[in-house]
């Protein structure tokens, strides 16, 4: 019985070992790594085009090629057409080891790695000769490395080519995109650049545009020459706009835990045949790129060849998005060699540049938005009437989202572009004031359309390149006190804690103090705060009948909410912060139940002079809007627009665009009749604020939100 017992127990035994080394020969997703040389990989490359395209006849070459080189130890499967998912549900499985090659489109990754949205930016690139060596060289590199903490491995990068343009009309400029609706796949880059052009980008899945366009879901699209074709768009399409605006790369990645699974030697394989196989990949791209040419022409489809000077408009139209998503790169990216910066920041070489450092995106984006169309509509004059120094002019605007890391970034960046002129701010003092050491190191002019800290302009540099017309606090608290003074005794404070909020404190105690008064309270808050009630509380109990208040719109907001639940209600005067975001449509509910008024400098609601009338024309014309009532926070748009013209004088005055000389030269000017108001001398070398207390007076918004004068 023990023998018997040995026997079947040794019999157990071999057949395990038999077991064992049959499995070898079987492997699945790269999982073994200490095997011997008769072991058999099977590889699965998934990608989402078809079966004709440049991409899967390169993938079959490569599976061959990698076996060949292999001696069979590693078979290849390709599977095309989206058969084992979307991109983006195949990239989760490459991350996630269950799927081991993937070719993915730049913009399908840049989720994963934001820096890939470089090939896609619009505009930049005009041909292959400047695609190759960035894609094959340091930056294609660099952007390959970033895939790796990410799960995968990027060994090269391939093509569908250029994009071009196909609607239901002819495409020739960015207007005639506007109002149409227009596919896109799902990058907020691309949706940003057809919002320039106006028309309404909406997300549909790429094996879903035939009928997406078919049923008139949308009106046009973008896609190379081989999607446009293979999915047979033409057909319900009556033009394509050959416009090679954006380059479609796709990136040739693995499974980082697949590929580092295999032996040394057949890594090195999978990496260099990829690299092997790519200039034959982008060959078969462009000379399929002829016969799908042919094929549209065939079609009866209109071919419509953008000119030059059609690609400038489109060019223009963009900057502000390729301006943004350069903030995007990270500064590790080898940027002297992509020599991409001066692209991307001057494609109108000889242009006058003046930058925009604002708040753009965040929740004090309208004034942002008022001081850019500002600064437009005084732009479009300058260039309608004859230009400046025979130059024409240019905005290029940055985002700060109210960050101070970020606005000294943008002056740096600023300082660099070729024929800057100066900078215009935005509404965050605290941002403008830790701009003030990098501004006067580059000796960058930098105007103030909206910040009101007094040490913005009131600083210790000599000599001082910051020119503001605005509101300065000094003279602001002067102002509202003397306002509430005038029905009230026991003024009570509530500011926000930053150095805005401590300069107004400042001024506003000084002003007191000037009527031998002082506040019988004083309340802060900090950014963000969403409890305003312990304050007010506070500010109630110490028997004020009046509080001089200094807020943006988000924490205004708070304050006014919790203000109208309050039994008492307490008269509020407030600094002008709140009407440069979203503050109005926040508590329009609330305001009837507060007596709010706030400081203003400019209307364009009342009477109107020759002026006025002319830029509200303008804004109407420009920004499609029904009335005067409309425009965006005034004062960011009045003010911007007179510094505009204010900076063009000085220019001119100084014969050259030599930053030094211009800042001289603005100093000097004696008249210049202006929307806000009439500037006699409105900088002088000792004072650099062109308003006053007289140019100020109380507003209230109306219950349609419009900020009207009281008095």
């Amino acid at each position: 019985m023990k023998n018997q017992r040995l026997k079947i127990g040794l019999v157990l035994v071999l057949f395990f070992i038999a077991f064992l080394v049959l499995s070898q020969g079987k492997k699945g997703n790269g999982l073994n790594s200490k095997v011997d040389k008769e072991t058999i990989y099977n590889l699965k490359f998934g990608h989402d085009m078809p079966v004709n395209s440049a991409q899967h006849i390169a993938a079959l070459k490569y599976a061959e090629r990698v076996e060949q080189k292999t001696k069979g130890r590693v078979r290849i499967k390709v599977y095309p057409n989206q058969e084992l998912g979307t991109d983006q549900e195949m990239i989760g499985l490459a991350r996630s080891g269950q799927l081991d090659i993937i070719l993915p489109p730049t913009a399908k990754l840049s989720t994963l790695v934001p820096a890939l949205q470089l090939v896609d930016l619009p505009f930049v690139f005009s041909s292959r000769e400047e695609i190759y060596p960035i894609l094959d060289g340091e930056p294609g590199k660099h952007l390959l490395e970033l895939l790796e903490p990410q799960g995968l491995i990027g060994f090269t990068f391939w093509e569908s080519g250029f994009k071009q343009f196909t609607a239901n009309k002819e495409i020739r400029t960015p207007n005639d995109f506007k109002g149409l609706n227009i596919r896109v796949m799902k990058s907020r880059l691309i949706m940003e650049q057809f919002k320039a052009f106006g028309a309404n980008p909406i997300p549909i899945d790429f094996s879903q545009t035939y009928d997406a366009l078919k049923d008139k879901v949308v009106e046009g699209q973008e896609n190379p020459l081989v999607s446009i074709t293979n999915l047979k768009l033409f057909e319900v399409q009556s033009h394509i706009t050959l416009s090679n605006h954006s380059y479609l790369a796709y990136v040739f990645c693995m499974s980082k835990t697949n590929l580092e699974s295999l032996p040394s030697e057949i890594q090195s394989i999978l990496v260099k045949t990829a690299l092997e196989i790519t200039p034959f990949q982008r060959e078969e791209t462009l000379k399929k790129e002829k016969e799908f040419i042919q094929v549209i022409k065939n079609s009866g489809t209109k071919i419509v060849q953008l000119q030059a000077s059609e690609t400038a408009l489109f060019q223009e139209r963009v900057q502000p998005v390729l301006i943004k998503y350069r903030s995007r790169f990270p500064q590790s990216m080898p940027w002297e060699e992509l020599k991409l910066f001066k692209k991307l920041s001057t494609a109108f070489t000889g242009d006058i540049v003046i930058g925009l450092d604002a708040d753009l995106v965040s929740v004090s984006a309208p004034s942002g938005l008022a001081i850019k169309r500002g600064m437009e509509l005084a732009v479009a004059e300058l260039n309608q009437k004859g230009r400046i120094l025979g130059k024409k002019l240019r905005i290029v605007a940055r985002d700060h989202s109210g960050i101070s890391a970020r606005g000294i970034e943008n002056i740096k960046i600023f300082s660099k572009l070729e024929n800057v002129v100066a900078v215009m701010g935005g509404l965050h003092s605290p941002v403008a004031l830790s701009e003030l050491n990098s501004i006067h190191e580059n000796k960058i002019i930098y105007l103030d359309p909206w910040a009101a800290a007094t040490g913005i302009v009131e600083n210790s540099f000599r000599p001082n390149f910051v020119f503001r017309v605005s509101v300065r606090d000094e003279y602001a608290g002067e102002f509202l006190v003397n306002k509430a003074l005038k029905s009230h005794q026991n003024i009570a404070l509530l500011l926000e804690n930053t150095g805005w909020g401590r300069g107004n404190e400042k001024s506003i105690t000084q002003a007191l103090k000037k009527h031998q008064k002082t506040p019988v309270a004083i309340e802060w808050f900090n950014w963000g705060e969403k409890n305003m009630m312990p304050q007010l509380t506070r500010i109630e109990n110490a028997g004020a009948d009046a509080i001089l208040m200094v807020a943006n719109a988000p924490e205004g907001s708070t304050i006014i909410k919790d203000a109208s639940q309050r039994p008492k209600k307490i008269p509020i005067f407030s600094h002008w912060g709140i009407t440069g975001g979203y503050f109005w449509n926040n508590v329009k509910n609330e305001l009837p139940k507060v007596e709010l008024q706030f400081l203003q400098t400019f209307s364009f609601m009342g009477i109107k002079n020759k002026k006025t009338r002319q830029v509200i024309a303008g804004y109407i014309d420009r920004y499609q809007i029904d009335d005067s009532k409309d425009i965006v926070a005034p004062v960011g748009t009045a003010h911007a627009y007179d510094l505009i013209h204010l900076l063009a004088k000085a220019v001119e005055m100084a014969g050259s665009l030599d930053r030094s000389k211009i800042r001289d030269a603005l100093e000097t000017i004696q008249f210049h009749e202006g929307l806000v108001k009439n500037y006699k001398y409105p900088f002088t070398r000792d004072d650099h604020d062109a308003l006053g207390p007289e140019d100020f007076f109380l507003a209230e918004y109306n219950s349609e939100g419009s900020i009207v004068p009281i008095d």
